[in-house]
């Protein structure tokens, strides 16, 4: 016998069972634990709480480093259609957190004047960070232009190290432009309309393998401008004075 308004533990039982085997419309209820046990109810998805503790609050290690730049303009001994491409390259120790790190710029038409005068403007920007300072990052820009049979042939090359320091800076790019060193090979160069051009060129640039031997000719220049952030030098052990 049951006294008046007792509630009978089997009875609740009961109904808990039967609700467990209703089926419920919508999403499912999931329950998670956090780093101290307790659960945390999500009714869209499970969330690890311990990947978002790492991956956004925990601090940040290493040196970054934020590259905005412009290629802005360049001048040529001769040409028209000339376009750019862009390579930001850096060794190992490196890794890319956002943005590019090679492009392409619009075909610049030949400007007004007797010296052949072009115009990219063309933007670009990378965020890098390393744990071990090493292998600066460089810019290697590759000129080319289209022949009537609309192949792209090359124009020239230039490379200059990303600047070291935070702020505005800008560097003139002198373009040069690989010799063969074969008469035979020259005379194919005519014919054909091809110049000579290296195999992996930004790498081969970049690290200087092999470039003491390489003959080059001067064809113009190029002017970059790059806007530099440095974060975590001094934390790293760099004094930024």
């Amino acid at each position: 016998m049951q006294e008046e308004g007792s509630v009978s533990l089997d009875v609740r039982d009961n109904k808990s069972s039967r609700s467990k085997g209703k089926k419920k419309k919508g999403k499912p209820f999931h329950r998670i634990k956090n780093q101290s046990g307790s659960s945390i109810a999500n009714n869209n998805s499970t969330i690890n709480i311990n990947t978002i503790d790492n991956n956004i609050w925990a601090p940040k290690t290493g040196i970054f480093l934020d590259i905005q730049g412009v290629i802005k303009e360049g001048t040529f001994h001769e040409g028209d259609q000339i376009f750019c491409k862009y390579d930001v390259v850096y060794g190992k120790e490196w890794k890319v957190i956002s943005g590019q790190n090679s492009g392409q710029s619009q075909h610049a038409c030949l400007g007004e004047g007797s010296t052949c005068y072009f115009v990219w403007n063309m933007p670009f920007q990378i965020r890098l960070n390393c744990e071990k300072l090493s292998n600066w990052p460089q810019l290697v820009i590759s000129c080319y232009y289209p022949d009537f049979m609309g192949r792209e042939i090359l124009k020239a090359y230039g490379t200059c190290y990303i600047p070291t320091t935070n702020g505005s800076h800008e560097r003139t790019l002198t373009m040069f432009c690989p010799i063969s060193s074969y008469s035979f090979t020259g005379i194919i160069e005519m014919l054909f309309g091809e110049k000579a051009e290296l195999i992996n060129a930004p790498k081969i640039l970049a690290l200087g393998d092999g470039r003491e031997i390489l003959r080059t000719q001067s064809e113009g220049n190029i002017k970059i401008k790059f806007n530099i952030h440095l974060e975590n030098m001094e934390e790293s052990g760099f004094d930024m004075e």
